[in-house]
């Protein structure tokens, strides 16, 4: 019981806070955002469709 609650504590404290997981987060989102507008996208579309 002792080495599963210590493997288990050491798995929690292994873990980022939650404000460090926060921000990985806005960074992912920031990295991962469109580099073209929603408006160039639309306007391609349309002229692929004449």
């Amino acid at each position: 019981m002792q080495e599963y609650l210590r493997e288990e504590l050491e798995r929690l404290a292994a873990r980022p806070s939650v404000d460090a997981w926060l921000e990985q987060v806005r960074r992912r989102k920031r990295a991962s955002q469109p580099r073209v507008a929603s408006g160039q996208i639309l306007k391609e579309r349309d002229a692929d469709r004449r």
